[in-house]
């Protein structure tokens, strides 16, 4: 799966140059419709020259979501960071938090931001060990802070009840986020009233949603485990 990368190795112009035509090309056709004929032409070099660097198209697209994804988690680390120790010893935000835990999903580098799409797809299809190693690597650090911030600022909230809401949130934004060009559905049932292609609008109406799921006091009901208990 992973790379031929050696640990602490330098970056050279040419592998560079070919991560960033596969990026562009995972970005906007996935793994599987991308092939190594159109790395190579992307990135002007000769096959060889790919499986000399990383191996085979795996191990290419393991380097390259995985750099995405420990970018992103490296932002929202730092954004976290500075939240915390803004609010002291009280609870950040829960606007704050989404903001910036979907922020990689919305806004900047619009390759990245497909990358990152792509893994969150291929983990909610549990199709690919790829997203599940990269997963487990770097995502469920941010997701298990993430949910333990907004247990903080939602103490109306059971853990499970917490738990729950997250991951229905990110549902509802991986749904949206996969029909969101300039004819998607949400635009034609509206009759043009709300556009997901409108990146500002989205980005409202999201943390709209997720502050209003969290701000809604628990349904009270305990589970059969906990019945049974």
């Amino acid at each position: 799966m992973c790379s031929k990368r050696i640990i602490g190795a330098a970056d050279s112009v040419t592998r560079d140059s070919i991560a960033k035509a596969a990026s562009r090309q995972f970005s906007r056709h996935g793994v599987d419709e991308t092939t190594m004929l159109d790395i190579v032409r992307d990135a002007g070099i000769s096959l060889g020259t790919i499986n000399y660097h990383f191996g085979s198209k795996l191990g290419l697209a393991y380097e390259v979501f995985e750099k995405a994804a420990l970018e992103a988690c490296e932002e929202r680390n730092a954004a976290y960071d500075a939240l915390e120790a803004a609010a002291g010893d009280g609870p950040v935000a829960i606007d704050a938090i989404f903001r910036i835990l979907f922020r990689p999903y919305l806004e900047g580098d619009e390759n990245r931001r497909q990358l990152l799409i792509y893994i969150l797809q291929q983990l909610h299809l549990a199709r690919r060990d790829l997203a599940m190693e990269i997963a487990q690597k770097h995502l469920n650090q941010v997701a298990i802070r993430t949910i333990k911030m907004l247990r903080k600022a939602c103490p109306h909230l059971s853990e499970r009840e917490v738990s729950w809401r997250y991951t229905l949130s990110i549902g509802a934004v991986l749904w949206v986020l996969s029909d969101c060009g300039p004819d998607n559905r949400l635009k034609r049932l509206s009759a043009g009233a709300a556009d997901a292609s409108d990146r500002q609008q989205l980005i409202q109406q999201i943390i709209d949603y997720v502050v209003g799921a969290f701000s809604r006091a628990g349904g009270g009901g305990t589970s059969a485990e906990e019945q049974e208990a």
